[in-house]
C-alpha cells in the first residue's frame, strides 16, 4: 500500500559438507562395466563375471575392471554367463581368472575360438562342461607352460 521497498544484504549459507564417494559395494552387489554384468565377491578386489551383454559376436573378460574409482580383479566366471548367445565366435579369458563355472558358456553354437591369458585354472576350478553346446571344431588357445594341464582339463577339445 505505501509501495517503500527495503534491499538488505544476506549472508551466503555455508555449503553442505559431500559424502564421500567412496563407499564401495558390498559382496553380491551387481556391478555393470561395459554392458557386461559383474557381481561384486570380495569388497574392494574381486568380481565375477556373470553375465555376458546380449547378442555380441566378441568377447573379452577383463582381467581387471575399473568402478567407481576402484580397479577390481576379475576372478571367476558364473554359470550361465553367457548361456544362449547364438551370435558369439570368439571368448577372451583374462589373466585373474581363477574358476570357471560349469554351463558357463552353454548353447553357444557359434563359438569357435577361447582364448585363456590365465595360468590359475585348475581341475577342480574349471570342466570342460562349461563348454556344453558348443561348435565341435572350437580350438582352445592356452599359455604355453598349462597346455598339458589344459589339455587334461579340457579334453575333446583341440587345445592350442
Amino acid at each position: 500500500v505505501c509501495k517503500a521497498t527495503k534491499t538488505e544484504a544476506v549472508a551466503k549459507l555455508p555449503a553442505k559438507p559431500k559424502k564421500p564417494t567412496t563407499s564401495k559395494p558390498k559382496a553380491g552387489t551387481k556391478v555393470t562395466v561395459g554392458g557386461n554384468q559383474y557381481a561384486v565377491t570380495k569388497v574392494g578386489s574381486e568380481v565375477r563375471f556373470s553375465k555376458a551383454k546380449a547378442g555380441i559376436k566378441a568377447l573379452s573378460i577383463p582381467a581387471t575392471i575399473k568402478y567407481k574409482g576402484v580397479t577390481y580383479k576379475v576372478t571367476a566366471i558364473s554359470a550361465n554367463a553367457v548361456k544362449g548367445n547364438k551370435k558369439i565366435k570368439s571368448v577372451t579369458i583374462g589373466a585373474n581368472v581363477k574358476s570357471i563355472a560349469a554351463k558357463a558358456f552353454n548353447n553357444c553354437p557359434k563359438l569357435k575360438t577361447v582364448t585363456i591369458k590365465t595360468v590359475l585354472l585348475t581341475k577342480k576350478t574349471a570342466s570342460k562342461k562349461c563348454f556344453s553346446k558348443v561348435s565341435k571344431r572350437m580350438v582352445i588357445k592356452v599359455p604355453k607352460k598349462v597346455k598339458k594341464t589344459y589339455a587334461k582339463i579340457f579334453k575333446g577339445y583341440k587345445v592350442k
